[in-house]
């Protein structure tokens, strides 16, 4: 009978351990598998030409399930792949009110990547009460040169815009009906000239909220309640085996000062900066393509966890 129950108990507490590896994923002891529980939950708001996942394959890649794995509730939203970050906030802005319906989170942790920094800044300046922290990366928050070069090589109303405009039209159409949202409607043109110089100008004394007192420098790190922070990288060619590089080191040289492809360093900074100097690429920072990224810098993944850490003991 001892033994029956030893028996009993024996297969209750290997089930019982089964599911709780199975809930955690990877995460067992020794670990602290709710190091990444922050209060809030993490939204994850992807850039120019993005999206939430395709095909299995995340823009963030593997930053969602690296954070879940230790506790943290983490969201993706498809936002408009081409257009301005007036639109693309909307449509964020839409996607946090029915996140608050469904889930009952009063507040999220915004995390937008390129584009998606204004992106969620526009969200924090329309709707705070919903934001908890906003956090750019790579971002361009003070425009790009490279758009502005862009901008400035094809004649406004040509023949060549109106063809560019089409073909960038039509990727996005085809990125967000592959994203599960074919309903968006696409404005390269109005995208491409508000990450110009000008454009991020005229965005940002709508929403100055933690943009820096100085060139390179820092902003207030909370405003209105609401946390602001960014990093980024300052090197284009950062792997061999990585596809974008060669992309990205044509379009960087193009932009005066270090960059990481696509955005100067300080025209990065917003809030409190917690670095731009890293090297990593413009796609490196939502550890692309595939994980690969310069073999002796930190792994882009290892930012996002340090961040849930640190948003979670600011108790957000």
């Amino acid at each position: 009978m001892k033994k029956l129950t030893f028996l009993k108990n024996g297969i209750l507490a290997s089930a019982l351990m089964f599911l709780t590896l199975q809930a955690n994923a990877f995460c067992f002891w020794p670990m602290d598998c709710d190091a990444y529980e922050t209060k809030y939950p993490m939204v994850l708001v992807h850039g120019v030409s993005g999206f939430d996942s395709i095909l299995g394959v995340d823009y963030f890649y593997g930053v969602r399930d690296t954070l879940k794995d230790r506790g943290a509730k983490v969201y993706t939203p498809n936002v408009t792949a081409w257009n301005d970050a007036y639109v693309r906030g909307e449509d964020l802005v839409t996607y946090l009110e029915d996140l608050k319906a469904t889930t009952g989170y009063s507040k999220f942790n915004l995390i937008g990547h390129s584009l998606g920094g204004p992106t969620i800044r526009y969200a924090a300046g329309v709707k705070p009460e919903l934001v908890a922290s906003v956090t750019t990366i790579n971002a361009v928050n003070y425009g790009s040169d490279f758009a502005d070069v862009a901008r400035g090589l094809v004649p406004y109303g040509s023949s060549v815009e109106s063809l560019i405009e089409s073909a960038l039209n039509l990727l996005g159409d085809v990125i967000d009906t592959l994203a599960g949202n074919p309903e968006y409607t696409q404005d390269a043109l109005d995208s491409i000239t508000f990450m110009t110089s000008e454009g991020a100008a005229e965005f940002n004394a709508l929403f100055p909220d933690g943009e820096p007192t100085s060139r390179c420098g820092e902003g207030d790190s909370k405003v209105n309640d609401i946390r602001y922070y960014s990093w980024g990288g300052d090197m284009a060619f950062t792997n061999v085996l990585d596809i974008s590089d060669a992309f990205l080191t044509l379009t960087g040289a193009t932009i005066d000062g270090s960059n990481d492809g696509l955005v100067e360093r300080c025209d990065q900074h917003w809030g409190k900066v917690i670095g731009t100097n890293y090297n990593m690429n413009h796609m490196d920072a939502v550890n692309q393509v595939f994980g690969i990224h310069h073999i002796f810098e930190t792994d882009p993944l290892t930012l996002y966890e340090n961040h849930a850490v640190r948003l979670k003991s600011k108790g957000l």
